[in-house]
């Protein structure tokens, strides 16, 4: 089952609240993807003491946490609303792989 994809009043597609803006990452590897993320989140949040991978099939959720309750999502996927989904999924049966910014 898909999940509901709408917009919202920006006309951005949005899941539950969630905003999708597209940006566009050049990167070879997970770890140059990482990096490059964390340049985004760390200008949206301020500062990023975490992140957490997703990467199956396809689809790469890469979660950047400022804190327990700030957090800006990178997703690549065909996707993105369906990919979000797949993350929270796997992140309630640990899936997710996490990690502390150095």
């Amino acid at each position: 089952m898909n999940p509901p994809t709408q917009t919202n009043r920006n006309n951005k597609p949005c899941v539950e609240g969630v905003v999708f803006i597209p940006v566009e990452i050049r990167a070879l590897t997970i770890d140059e993807v990482i990096k490059a993320g964390l340049t985004i989140a760390k200008d949206v949040l301020g500062s990023v003491d975490r992140y957490c991978l997703y990467e199956v099939g396809g689809e790469i959720v890469i979660e950047y946490w400022r804190g327990n309750e700030l957090s800006v999502k990178l997703i690549y996927a065909d996707d993105p609303a369906r990919a979000l989904m797949h993350y929270y999924n796997a992140e309630k049966t640990g899936l997710v792989r996490c990690s502390y910014v150095v």
